[in-house]
């Protein structure tokens, strides 16, 4: 007869382009293996899928949510409303899926990329806020998105040409409108974090003559060393989490010294496993302190 097994399971949250994962999470999978912990491949979207049968989801790579948001909010509330173990934990998720939550990191000290958040169906005129804040060269970009989905980057005698986009973003979700810092071209610094503890920085680089670091828009990443005065700074957004992340990425720019916050991944960021070797099982070891004794 069969044996069946007792490991305990463990969904690793992902999307139908990535349905057997993103490659740098297959890392994460033979560590949970090499700790007795099954991590499987689940796409969020699929109808057949006994969600409770799992002992905790971990979101990974769910990169269409945003193209979805309606759809995907109804799926996240149905799972947080289930009571199955969520990681990182419902009340993070809840708070970090619109990046509104930017207004809360400011008001507990955080400092980041100057943003005004412009909220879901207002009327705002986003070349007067901009203007009235001495910005020329602006970003946009909705709260609710991810890998240089729906943001721009214009001069403010451009808005024209973008105000039937901006207007089409917040029909649907919220934009964060931010002054452009060239600070951007020497890279953008990702601080990786499992239990608060800090393990590794990537510096991702956009490709000449473009701003955006994402790997579509021909951004690289590389590994750099970062100082103990900047894990500090991370670390303080960490701290201003509602619980205690299991995974975390903190995402800013280095100017004059301080590190600026741009946006606290503790959603569904890649976290940059192959650029640590014990990176995924820091990650496994984090997920598996979460699960019942």
């Amino acid at each position: 007869m069969k044996e069946i097994s007792t490991k305990p399971r463990v969904a690793l949250i992902t999307c139908e382009k990535f349905s057997g994962l993103y490659e740098d999470d297959l890392l994460l999978v033979s560590a949970l293996d090499e700790i007795g912990v099954s991590g499987i491949p689940a796409v969020w979207s699929r109808t057949d899928i006994d969600w409770s049968s799992f002992d905790a989801l971990v979101m990974r790579s769910p990169w269409d949510y945003f193209e979805r948001a309606d759809e995907f909010r109804v799926w996240l509330d149905a799972r947080i409303a289930s009571g199955v173990r969520m990681l990182n934990a419902p009340e993070i998720l809840d708070w970090n899926f619109d990046k509104s939550y930017l207004q809360d990191l400011v008001r507990k000290g955080v400092e980041l990329v100057p943003t005004v958040c412009v909220a879901r169906g207002e009327k705002a005129d986003v070349a007067a806020l901009a203007r009235a804040r001495g910005w020329d060269d602006i970003v946009v970009k909705p709260t609710i998105g991810g890998g240089g989905y729906r943001v721009h980057r214009f001069r403010l005698d451009e808005f024209p040409r973008y105000s039937g986009e901006i207007a089409r973003t917040l029909a649907d979700r919220g934009l964060l409108v931010q002054p452009f810092l060239p600070e951007i071209s020497n890279g953008e610094l990702s601080l990786l974090f499992f239990d608060g503890v800090y393990s590794h920085a990537a510096l991702k680089r956009p490709k000449a003559g473009e701003f955006r670091v994402q790997f579509q828009y021909g951004g690289t990443n590389e590994d750099v060393e970062v100082s103990k005065t900047l894990v500090a700074q991370a670390h303080q957004c960490i701290k201003a989490c509602p619980a205690l992340p299991v995974y975390a990425r903190v995402d800013g720019v280095v100017k004059d010294g301080r590190f600026l916050l741009m946006e606290l991944e503790v959603f569904e960021p890649l976290m940059f496993l192959s650029r640590h070797p014990e990176a995924p099982g820091r990650f496994a070891r984090a997920i598996v302190g979460r699960l019942p004794l």
